[in-house]
């Protein structure tokens, strides 16, 4: 009778059903085996065998799960007495466990409602990808479904049942993200950044302040991984447009040799100037606004 218990396990029977005859015709003989069984095959099937074997040994006398590490989360410390049925539960799950233990994948138990089917058929295709790569949370979320399963067959178990449920909607979400993790989003590229420094009328020299704002973009470019520059140097409208164009370049000229010896790399520095064609105020020409007499630095992704 045994033998053809664990036949019947192999080809799917449903051993929420078996489970009703089994302690008549095994007793407690398949509990009994587990304590001397060295399960072998896979890293899955070996764990199955640890889970099942932990679950059978859940009820009334028959618990002794010192030290056990399938349900560090608690979620399966709810089992009553070995009594309404909770006997051939015992052994249900003590025979599942011995059929993991010789290398053999035991079939889940079948759904009892489209809900628990649905739950099953999701869990098929997570095993199916999963228990090679990710053993262990592929057995605890068979061996949840199983529990689920199994424990609705014995009216005094509901609440084991409902336990068992919740472990298994925790479980299968844990395994469906081993194998397929989020996708970490791409970090967005550093906003382009500027930094505008101040002439005097007809200089193209720089003030301690206007250093000062150089560093300041020098060590933004270093946080942010900015890796270019561009440096545009413009005037206002007094002189001629010709006298201001070559001041203009003068001007974006100084301050790339600045940041280049304030540690910029002198390949990622672009520089143009555009004389008073670009102005920050607009005024009339021959006005001598200062404003308009800068250097405008842009990190660059």
């Amino acid at each position: 009778m045994a033998h053809r218990l664990l036949q019947r396990s192999v080809t799917g029977a449903v051993l929420a059903i078996a489970a009703i005859a089994l302690s008549a015709c095994v007793s407690t003989s398949s509990l009994d085996e587990l304590d001397g069984t060295t399960p072998t095959g896979s890293a899955f099937t070996q764990q199955l065998f640890r889970n099942y074997a932990y679950l059978a040994r859940s009820f009334g006398s028959a618990t002794d799960n010192s030290g056990g590490t399938f349900d560090a989360d608690g979620s399966m410390t709810i089992f009553g007495d070995d009594d309404s049925g909770t006997g051939t539960l015992a052994e249900a799950f003590a025979t599942k466990a011995l059929i993991a233990a010789q290398g053999t994948e035991v079939s889940p138990e079948p759904g009892r409602d489209s809900e628990s089917a649905a739950a099953r058929d999701r869990l098929l295709k997570a095993v199916d990808a999963g228990k090679d790569r990710f053993p262990e949370d592929a057995a605890r979320a068979q061996t949840d479904f199983d529990c689920w399963m199994l424990n609705s067959t014995v009216a005094s178990q509901a609440a084991a049942a409902a336990a068992c449920r919740g472990s298994f909607a925790s479980s299968i979400a844990r395994l469906e993200r081993d194998i397929n993790p989020p996708q970490m989003a791409a970090a967005a590229p550093p906003p382009a950044t500027d930094y505008t420094v101040y002439f005097d009328l007809d200089s193209w020299s720089l003030t301690g302040e206007q250093l000062t704002v150089l560093q300041k973009a020098i060590e933004t470019a270093r946080a942010g991984g900015q890796s270019r520059i561009t440096i545009v140097g413009h005037t206002d409208t007094s002189g001629s447009a010709t006298y201001n164009q070559a001041l203009s370049v003068k001007r974006a000229n100084i301050v790339a040799e600045t940041l280049v010896s304030m540690g910029a790399r002198r390949e990622a520095i672009e520089i143009s100037g555009v004389g008073e064609k670009d102005l920050a105020v607009q005024t009339p020409d021959g006005v001598k606004e200062p404003k308009n007499r800068r250097a405008v630095v842009t990190l660059l992704p």
